[in-house]
């Protein structure tokens, strides 16, 4: 079932780039239409729910690199049509957001090409994908992240060039929806760091690999620097210090300071059990 789903979606999407048809919107178009016929036969056969997913992006990708499409846009759109079509069917989890995102990377694997471009037109898409759902763009952009080094360490591509390009993603993805900036970066940076602790992979460096994507891009479109980057400190701090042991420790140092030329500083979270015992040395003193 999922082998035949991934060949229909290569080859539906090769008549959308070759086509007349506008790509954009063809594209959408003809990932949602193949998700709801994949879907809707997944109630008949049994077959794996995620496995459909993964299967439907990874043959819309493949398409992209056998015809000469943009992967960046290809996996933009495509996960954008994957997540429509789940919405007519049945519920768009964060789980689904993560399965998506993981097919973009594995067809992106398997044919050859850019990673990394693709890990950053995931994260796109996985936010304009649910901007109509009940998916916020935080929870959207950091189950998109989580696929993104979860994959990357399926295929053994470097992690730390995608986290960078995943918040690149997260970036871009908030600027055309109107969201929160901040929150959205600070997201898609914890679902990395969390993400990069599962499967064993060396937490800090891809901690420093998200703030730094969340300078270059904040750079390139004229935002705060400053602010971004705190952004995805202060995400990274929250996610180790949830890890615990000396992983806090090692992830504050290596995001925090000057970094790419931007001094950086992770907010500190205000615990309740802090407050107190500060107001009640206040009242002592």
């Amino acid at each position: 079932m999922e082998k035949d789903v991934g060949k229909t979606m290569r080859r539906g999407m090769m008549n959308v780039i070759e086509g007349a048809k506008e790509a954009a919107v063809g594209a959408v178009d003809a990932v949602t239409a193949t998700t709801v016929k994949a879907l809707e036969g997944v109630r008949e056969v049994g077959a794996s729910f995620s496995n459909i997913l993964v299967s439907t992006v990874s043959g819309a990708i493949k398409a992209a690199g056998e015809v000469g499409g943009s992967l960046t846009t290809v996996t933009t759109d495509s996960i954008v049509g994957v997540l429509k079509g789940v919405h007519k069917v049945a519920s768009v989890t964060t789980d689904v957001v993560s399965d998506t995102v993981r097919g973009a990377i594995k067809g992106t694997a398997d044919i050859g090409s850019d990673v990394a471009s693709v890990a950053k037109g995931a994260v796109v898409g996985a936010i304009l994908g649910t901007r109509d759902i009940a998916v916020s763009s935080e929870a959207a952009a950091a189950e998109a992240a989580k696929g993104v080094i979860r994959a990357a360490s399926e295929v053994g591509s470097d992690a730390g060039l995608a986290a960078k390009s995943a918040v690149k993603g997260a970036i871009g993805g908030v600027a055309e929806t109107s969201g929160s900036l901040t929150s959205v970066i600070k997201e898609t940076t914890k679902g990395l760091v969390i993400a990069a602790s599962e499967v064993g992979d060396d937490v800090a460096a891809i901690a420093k690999s998200a703030v730094l994507g969340a300078i270059e891009a904040a750079k390139e479109i004229g935002l705060s620097a400053e602010a971004a980057s705190s952004a995805a400190a202060t995400g990274a701090v929250e996610a180790a210090e949830t890890i615990g042991g000396e992983t806090a420790s090692a992830v504050r140092k290596a995001v925090t300071g000057t970094i790419a030329g931007v001094k950086v500083v992770a907010k500190e979270p205000f615990s309740k059990e802090k407050g107190k015992k500060e107001k009640t040395a206040r009242r002592a003193a």
